[in-house]
């Protein structure tokens, strides 16, 4: 916090300086001005929480001060201190909502006991703006969330076009007349939600579409849309008009790079053509969807060539089969992975391929969810249809499969729990994610993190950093270590979303936490 003294004596700044214990009230930095321009420049600059204000200056005195004060709106807390007892400062004073009226001269007891009110009423009135802030946020996501509801609804053909789908292109910027669409096809995104935002699949979709905004916006107006976790759209409308196939292809290409190099994801990109109205966009979207399904995604994205014959997923089901009946994870894990190594051994895989095997997995997963599944008959056992990348699509299976073996398992599991509790303790500092517990285990991620949270009442991630800002605060009190390097010791990769993390936990930044420490 911040306070101004505005007094044109400077032994009243200066008394008023040195009477008050300024850090016990919080306040890092006091601010002086000897009269009301003065002051009026430095509250537009500086935002100070607390004014001590005398009413009797030159050039602008008390009065023109809190009443520009009250114009602009400021919620700096005002305090006058004043050699006048005159009625019309003390009408100033309470029409800029002033704390106290303090006659020169004051004392010291007098003058900390209004900055405490001050302080009090300041903090009680910021605490109000930010809930209405974060209400006002909160409204504007939820607004944008069933926007984006109904814009999939409409790209995936469930409804038809509408005035409320046209007064949304008109809210997000978008011409209805011509739209570039591009299908994105995220390849790795469990892999990178799990292990590098610890599980948040919303922090990294803000962090993706951030990177959109950034690359896309010398073009124009554009949107990211989910139709699911794994498909979205890209929609751009060019501000100089319609572009060519050529131009939508490069300005896509720059961003798919963008997802690269800052977060490392792979993406697969299919386009329609040069573009489409709003009200044909369903038939573009199918267009560049059918553009994808002949990418090899074993290869660079062309056409698949004619390799081996293609094993069959149904061969396997026997062997996952007994698999399951003896419990055992790791033989079912080597039979998907010894399975997707045949496909890679072909040396070609469509999309379209994939998502045969896809729908064969699904057909496998369902037969054998039918026997001594009651109690759990609104589990979802089935893979997402539009994967685009096979280890993803691996490791979703492997997972599937044994999150399907776990469902009459009892609750046999709380041992291995524990011992992941304890390997956690133990390694803390690596880098540790729900996948790679899974992996190590061969628990599936969704069992770690229910029967986690029902042991320890906490989940794997608020367990494993609270575990990190634990560490890091000892080491931020009793030694010099640089934040940075503390970051990669503690198993962050960016020191900047350690510093969050802290903050959160702590309230305080690294810098901060290590400040107060050393002075307490």
């Amino acid at each position: 916090m911040k306070v101004l003294i505005v007094d044109d004596e400077e032994h009243v700044r200066e008394g008023i300086e040195l009477a008050v214990d300024w850090d016990q009230f919080g306040i890092a930095e006091r601010l002086t001005a000897e009269n009301g321009i003065e002051a009026m420049e430095m509250i537009r600059l500086h935002k100070p929480a607390v004014l001590f204000c005398d009413m009797s200056m030159p050039g602008m005195d008390g009065t023109e001060l809190l009443r520009l004060l009250r114009e602009e709106s400021w919620d700096t807390q005002v305090i006058v201190v004043s050699g006048y007892d005159h009625y019309s400062y003390t009408r100033a004073a309470l029409r800029a909502d002033g704390v106290d009226y303090l006659l020169k001269p004051f004392r010291k007891s007098d003058l900390e006991q209004a900055l405490a009110r001050a302080v009090k009423a300041w903090k009680r009135q910021e605490s109000t703006l930010r809930e209405e802030r974060e209400r006002g946020h909160k409204l504007r996501q939820a607004d944008a969330l069933l926007d984006e509801h109904k814009l999939a609804a409409y790209f995936k053909g469930e409804t038809s076009f509408h005035d409320g789908i046209r007064e949304i292109f008109y809210k997000i910027g978008l011409s209805v007349q011509h739209v570039g669409v591009a299908f994105v096809l995220p390849c790795n995104r469990s892999a990178l939600v799990d292990r590098r935002y610890f599980g948040d699949g919303e922090l990294f979709y803000f962090a993706v579409n951030n990177i959109a905004h950034e690359t896309l916006t010398p073009l124009g107006s554009h949107y990211l849309c989910r139709l699911d976790d794994y498909q979205w759209m890209l929609l751009v409308s060019p501000e100089r008009g319609p572009r060519t196939a050529d131009e939508y292809r490069r300005y896509m290409n720059r961003v798919t790079e963008a997802w690269r190099q800052t977060l490392g994801l792979e993406t697969l990109i299919g386009l329609s053509g040069a573009g489409a109205s709003a009200d044909t966009l369903p038939a573009a979207i199918g267009a560049s969807r059918s553009s994808l399904l002949k990418c090899d995604l074993l290869a660079s994205g062309s056409p698949s060539k004619p390799g081996k014959e293609a094993p069959r997923l149904a061969d396997q089901y026997i062997l996952l089969q007994a698999a399951m009946k003896n419990g055992n994870k790791a033989y079912a894990a080597e039979i998907i992975r010894s399975f997707t190594g045949m496909l890679r051994q072909r040396g070609t895989l469509t999309l379209k391929e994939l998502q045969v095997y896809t729908l064969e997995a699904n057909v496998l997963l369902e037969r054998a969810s039918r026997p001594g599944m009651s109690g759990n008959d609104d589990a979802d056992f089935s893979m997402p249809q539009w994967i685009g990348d096979l280890n993803e699509w691996e490791r979703l299976f492997i997972q599937t499969w044994w999150r399907l073996m776990e469902q009459g398992a009892g609750d046999g599991g709380s041992r291995g729990i524990e011992t992941i509790r304890q390997y956690i303790l133990e390694h803390f500092q690596e880098d540790l994610s729900l996948s790679t517990l899974s992996e190590r285990f061969h628990f599936s991620p969704q069992y770690i993190a229910k029967k986690f949270k029902e042991l320890y009442h906490t989940t794997v991630m608020t367990y494993l950093t609270e575990l990190r800002v634990e560490k890091a605060g000892s080491l931020l009190a009793h030694t010099d270590m640089p934040v940075a390097e503390m970051a990669s010791v503690l198993g962050y990769a960016d020191e900047n979303y350690f510093g969050k993390v802290f903050k959160k936990h702590t309230g305080l930044s690294p810098l901060q936490f290590r400040k107060q420490r050393r002075h307490s």
